[in-house]
């Protein structure tokens, strides 16, 4: 989560479900030899590089089930649309016209 791009493709590889657990495990160091919890960033009032492992849970949890139900929700959607196109194709009767360009 360094930069906006690597941040975007951290979400979207969360969103996939593939390896998001490799992406949770950093965030889940809590200190030595992993990180270290004396390192000043400049402008801030925090120091250190370590995670905090109950925000990196409740983050991880929330966003998976979030957009887990924005996707299963768009799929149903979907499908459901297709569905109503193809009953509504085949609920009407065949008239003189579909018959002639069939013998044609």
């Amino acid at each position: 989560f360094e930069t906006f791009g690597n941040s975007i493709i951290c979400l979207f590889e969360i969103t996939t479900s593939a390896g998001w657990d490799g992406l949770l495990n950093p965030i889940l160091n809590s200190g030595p030899p992993d990180c270290d919890p004396h390192i000043e960033n400049p402008g801030t009032a925090v120091q250190g590089n370590c995670g905090n492992p109950a925000i990196g849970i409740v983050f991880f949890c929330s966003y998976i089930i979030i957009s887990f139900l924005i996707v299963i929700t768009m799929y149903i959607a979907i499908i459901l649309e297709n569905f109503n196109v193809a009953t509504e194709e085949s609920g009407e009767p065949l008239c003189e016209d579909d018959f002639e360009m069939f013998y044609e």
